[in-house]
């Protein structure tokens, strides 16, 4: 999911460098972005620290998606199937942010047999550790490529599908834009980008029930009051949300022509292909 470092801008980014996929045909779909431990991180009272992408979030990561997310299962599962449609034989997909390899995976799932590259990215090396091990243990694809990079400077060459769900939230505001435009530049006239992000509200009423409806979601599925006072916390500085519109904004400026496909309360996904006067 995450596709910008943690570390501090002045230090140095760890240099990308590819993690190829192991095993040969693809094995069974199911499965693969599941797996790991129940979310235990907010549980006890406490100082928080700012969220990392680190190996304990890693290791309870599919928990914590799907009580913390709701509509998250539709969306990969959806990406999937609208990114096979733009994936031709011998066409490349990439994954921005991959997280545990969800999306991937899902598109493999669409795509069946057929021949074309899937290049996974996300800056964290503990995330994509786990997504391999997921991967290998149940679907592993000689078609997926693994690679640690910030979502910000790696190549896009020869894409025909792009996805970037849950991604753009975790980079600077001043940075949105201008990934969006090398995106676009680099994306086939035939593509499509898929995005998914958290939505802030366009208006406080909007907000009151959205807003009130998550946190029910998240209580239902077992969290604690004490468990997302703290998660918000530690995202506080590290999440920066936009609304619906805002997006739409800066997808036309980019040069794409989009629209929302799916929204569950304060969630939402977006496809975008290139504009023709873009």
């Amino acid at each position: 999911m995450r596709g910008v470092s943690n570390r501090k801008p002045n230090t140095r980014v760890e240099p990308a460098h590819d993690m190829p996929a192991a095993g040969g045909p693809r094995a069974s779909a199911g499965g693969g972005a599941e797996g790991g431990g129940v979310d235990r991180l907010f549980a006890a009272p406490g100082p928080v620290a700012e969220f990392k992408f680190d190996e304990r979030v890693a290791a309870i990561f599919a928990d914590m998606i799907r009580r913390s997310v709701p509509g998250y299962e539709a969306v990969a599962a959806l990406t999937g199937v609208i990114a096979a449609r733009h994936l031709p034989v011998d066409g490349r997909c990439y994954d921005l942010g991959c997280s545990l390899g969800a999306a991937t995976r899902e598109v493999l799932r669409a795509v069946g047999e057929r021949r074309c590259e899937l290049v996974a990215v996300d800056a964290s090396a503990a995330m994509l550790r786990k997504a391999r091990a997921l991967a290998e243990g149940d679907w592993a694809d000689a078609r997926v490529r693994w690679r640690c990079a910030d979502i910000r400077a790696v190549a896009l060459a020869g894409a025909d599908v792009v996805i970037a769900n849950y991604a753009l939230q975790f980079l600077p505001a001043s940075d949105r834009l201008p990934l969006l435009r090398r995106i676009r530049a680099a994306l086939a006239a035939t593509g499509v980008l898929l995005i998914a992000e958290k939505l802030a509200p366009e208006a406080p009423a909007e907000d009151g029930f959205f807003e009130r409806a998550h946190l029910d979601f998240k209580r239902v599925n077992g969290y604690s009051d004490l468990e997302i006072a703290g998660k918000r916390a530690a995202l506080e500085n590290v999440m920066r949300i936009d609304s619906e519109q805002a997006h739409m904004k800066r997808l036309r400026a980019a040069g794409f022509a989009a629209r929302l496909w799916f929204r569950c309360l304060n969630w939402g996904a977006f496809a975008a292909w290139p504009s023709r006067t873009g």
